[in-house]
């Protein structure tokens, strides 16, 4: 299990959040990109802008020089360009507005998403830097490198877990429902063909509805279902069994969710 699962220490603390805040750190990756966007997208805006003011001008060309079946054209140009301008400006606006966000509006997102209180993601965010945490290696290698967490590993406090995904969810341990296995796919294409790949990934689903999914190896996640077993006896782990995507998985949730 220790393969898996280490303890939390001063040295992975400073490394991996140095702001001494899983919500602080999550908030300077999301950060990051979003400047990485908002640059991309400031690009994109100015492009389209000039296309906008060369489509207007030629449209007046095309007026001044009686070209006038060309002056539908010019006129599409400039409203076609003026939709993306317009697409880019708000997009711009969302991004620089998450970008401007601080940790108490991660925390309160994350409360949100998670159907828990303020002060419980707050409780999990102390709980998160004492010795008793668990760091959560659920993959290794390539799997790893492309993992769907926003942060490579997962934590397990005295009271909660927290899968490092988008939402940044956070579950209590006695809440649990449900901690199995289950798969997506998705398609890659090289030259003509396509080929559907499939991922193995834990699934934890809470008493309150909410569920997440973070990609694991089959031992870790193995690992995972154990020592959760160890604090919740009533989890559901489906026998270690993958839960296809689709339908069966929608089922295996309600059902689980129906059981008191």
């Amino acid at each position: 299990m220790a393969e898996f699962f280490s303890r939390m220490n001063d040295e992975y603390a400073q490394k991996h959040f140095p702001g001494g805040s899983v919500f602080a750190n999550a908030l300077k990756t999301v950060k990051q990109r979003g400047i990485a966007g908002i640059f991309f997208f400031v690009l994109f805006f100015a492009a389209a802008m000039y296309g906008v003011i060369w489509g207007i001008g030629r449209t007046i060309d095309f007026a001044s020089n009686g070209k006038n079946d060309m002056i539908g054209v010019g006129i599409g140009i400039s409203v076609v360009l003026g939709l993306i301008a317009l697409g880019c400006f708000f997009v711009l606006r969302f991004m620089i507005k998450g970008v401007r966000q601080g940790v108490g509006d991660y925390i309160a997102s994350s409360a949100k998403c998670s159907q828990l209180s303020v002060s419980e993601i707050e409780e999990f965010d102390r709980q998160a830097f004492a010795s008793d945490c668990y760091i959560l290696k659920l993959t290794a290698g390539l799997d790893r490198a492309f993992s769907n967490a926003t942060n490579s590993d997962g934590l397990l406090t005295r009271d909660y877990i927290y899968l490092a995904d988008t939402a940044q969810t956070v579950m209590r341990v006695d809440s649990l429902k449900a901690c199995f296995f289950t798969d997506y796919t998705y398609y890659i294409t090289t030259g003509n063909r396509s080929r559907k790949i499939h991922n193995l990934a834990i699934c934890l689903i809470a008493s309150n509805g909410v569920s997440v999914v973070s990609d694991t190896t089959e031992k870790a996640g193995q690992a995972l279902m154990e020592i959760l077993k160890e604090r919740n006896g009533t989890i559901d782990t489906n026998e270690g069994r993958v839960v296809p995507e689709g339908r069966e998985f929608d089922n295996y949730k309600k059902r689980v969710l129906e059981t008191s």
